[in-house]
């Protein structure tokens, strides 16, 4: 007996939703494997702000938005620290307070504490500022795989930083669950901390 029409298009409906629920499973688990070799132990240790030690360890209540650069950058940090303001607005207050932007300095020699936490309180985030010596910072830029290189120049600084502008969206466990990249938007950086906080 040949199958009707409407119940052979329901079973091959089934087994194309089936298939794509498949490779939906298959891409997360590809991605979720790519990001793990990030930072496997899922911590670091630097100093804050305020002088303080911090381990990524004490922030399991909360998302974190990492990323690396200097105080004297004249693009990539004020830009991006200009987008998550947008996106802690997106979030709300509630949810806001969940979110926790982590910004570790890689000129250690000009950027101390104190100016990290001035520069910082320009931008309307819930942020910290990390430093700590070469040796320990280098460590956590080779554990997110991200990079840097001293550009020295004329100018009255005397040296740039040509910088990584990824930013690191961790969830409460400490692993990378996705990479924010320069061209991405708010609205979708803000959706993907929200799927995370629910």
């Amino acid at each position: 007996m040949r199958p009707r029409p409407r119940a052979a298009a329901l079973a091959v409906l089934i087994a194309g939703s089936a298939l794509l629920a498949a490779c939906g499973r298959a891409g997360e688990d590809a991605r979720a494997s790519q990001y793990a070799t990030l930072n496997p132990s899922g911590d670091f240790a630097l100093t804050d702000q305020d002088g303080k030690p911090f381990r990524l360890s004490a922030h399991r209540d909360q998302v974190v938005l990492l990323f690396f650069g200097y105080l004297s950058c004249p693009d990539i940090c004020p830009t991006t620290l200009s987008k998550l303001s947008r996106v802690y607005k997106l979030l709300g207050p509630e949810r806001r307070a969940k979110v926790l932007t982590v910004f570790v300095t890689i000129d250690g020699k000009r950027d101390t504490g104190t100016k990290l936490k001035e520069y910082l309180s320009y931008f309307d985030v819930n942020s910290v500022g990390l430093t700590g010596t070469q040796e320990e910072v280098d460590r956590v830029v080779k554990a997110y795989g991200a990079s840097y290189k001293r550009v020295e120049t004329r100018s009255a600084l005397g040296y740039l930083y040509d910088h990584s502008d990824l930013v690191y969206l961790i969830d409460p466990r400490g692993k990378v669950e996705n990479l924010i990249h320069a061209d991405d938007k708010a609205e979708e950086i803000a959706r993907d901390v929200e799927k995370i906080l629910s």
